[in-house]
C-alpha cells in the first residue's frame, strides 16, 4: 500500500510539473552586466580594435540611441563608447515587461541536486536566444536595428549564463517544483547576516555602493589584471560559436551543483525567517568564482563579437 501510494503521488507530480512555471529571474546585477560590458570592450580595443568602428556604427541604430546619449552625454571618444557598451549589456534587464523583452532568454535551467531523475528537462531558452542573435548579428542581411538589438542580447545573454543559477536549480521535498532558480531559496549572508534569496546572493556578489558604475570601475580592471586574456584564462572548446554556447551553460550547471547547491546552502529555507546563515568560508568561495565568472563573460562576449564579425566578412567558419 506505501509503495502504491508513494507511486500515486508522483503520478499526480508529473501530471503537473508541466504547468510549473520558472518565475522570471535576472542573472548579474546591472551593474555587474555592465562590468562584463567594460571587459569586452577593453579586450576588443586591445586585440581587434577595428571591431570598435563597426560596433560604433552599428549602435547608432539601436531603438534607445537616444537614452544611450543621454547616459554618456558628458563622455567623449573611446570612453563613450565604452559606457554605450555597459549599458547595452544591462539593456535586456532595462526593458522587461517592453516589447523588446525575451524573458525565457535569460535563462537555461536544469535540475541539478535532488531529484534530477524526475524532472530532466530544461527550463528556459537561452541557448535559443544566443543563437538567434549571434546568427542576426552575422547576417549581412539583417537591418541595423536588428543588430543593435541582437548585440545587446549577446552581451546579456552570455554574461548570464556565466551566473551558476542561470544553469541550475534543486528539487527537493522542500522545493517540489524546484526552488526556482533560488528565488524560493532563503539565506543569510556571513558577513552581515543579511537574508536574501540564494539568486539575489549570487546576483548582486560583486556589487558596490555608489553610482551606477562603481561595480565596474572597481572590478573590470582588477579583474582582467588578476585573469588575463588568454588560453590560460578560460578553458576553450572546439566546435562553432552554437557550440560554444552550450559548453560555456554546461560549466555553469556543473558549478551550481558542485557549489551552489552544497553545503550551507542547501539548508536553504522556503520562509526568509528561518533562512540559515552560510560560513565566511563557502561566502568567500562564492566571491573568488563570480569574480572568475565575470571576467571570463567579458571575455567571451569578445570573442563571440570577433567571431560575428569574421562570419558576416568571410562566411560561416
Amino acid at each position: 500500500m506505501a509503495k502504491l501510494a508513494f507511486k500515486q503521488k508522483i503520478m499526480s507530480a508529473l501530471l503537473l510539473y508541466p504547468l510549473v512555471s520558472i518565475a522570471p529571474a535576472h542573472a548579474w546585477s546591472e551593474e555587474t552586466h555592465m562590468t562584463t560590458g567594460a571587459i569586452a570592450f577593453d579586450t576588443l580595443a586591445s586585440i581587434e580594435p577595428a571591431s570598435l568602428d563597426i560596433i560604433a556604427d552599428i549602435i547608432t541604430a539601436h531603438p534607445h540611441y537616444d537614452k544611450l546619449r543621454a547616459n554618456t552625454a558628458s563622455l567623449t571618444g573611446k570612453a563613450r563608447l565604452r559606457t554605450m557598451l555597459q549599458w547595452m549589456a544591462r539593456w535586456p534587464d532595462d526593458i522587461r515587461g517592453t516589447q523588446y523583452s525575451r524573458p525565457e532568454w535569460h535563462t537555461e535551467l536544469r535540475v541539478v541536486y535532488g531529484r534530477t531523475w524526475l524532472w530532466p528537462f530544461r527550463n528556459q531558452s537561452a541557448l535559443e536566444g544566443l543563437d538567434i542573435n549571434y546568427r542576426l548579428l552575422a547576417d549581412p542581411k539583417s537591418s541595423k536595428e536588428q543588430k543593435a538589438i541582437a548585440l545587446c542580447w549577446l552581451l546579456h545573454v552570455i554574461g548570464d549564463i556565466q551566473q551558476p543559477l542561470h544553469a541550475g536549480h534543486q528539487m527537493t521535498a522542500e522545493f517540489p517544483a524546484t526552488d526556482e532558480a533560488g528565488l524560493l531559496a532563503h539565506i543569510r549572508k556571513a558577513s552581515d547576516g543579511k537574508r536574501l534569496n540564494l539568486h539575489q546572493y549570487w546576483d548582486k556578489i560583486l556589487d558596490e555602493s555608489g553610482p551606477v558604475t562603481a561595480t565596474s570601475d572597481k572590478w573590470a580592471p582588477l579583474l582582467q589584471r588578476e585573469w588575463a586574456y588568454g588560453p590560460k584564462t578560460m578553458t576553450n572548446y572546439q566546435g562553432n560559436m552554437q557550440q560554444q554556447f552550450g559548453y560555456w551553460l554546461d560549466e555553469s550547471a556543473a558549478l551550481a551543483r558542485k557549489i551552489a547547491y552544497s553545503g550551507s546552502y542547501l539548508k536553504a529555507t522556503p520562509d526568509p525567517k528561518d533562512a540559515p546563515k552560510i560560513t565566511l568560508r563557502e561566502q568567500k568561495i562564492a566571491v573568488e568564482l563570480s569574480k572568475r565568472r565575470v571576467v571570463t563573460g567579458g571575455y567571451r562576449i569578445a570573442d563571440t563579437i570577433i567571431a560575428t564579425i569574421a562570419e558576416y566578412q568571410n562566411g560561416p567558419y
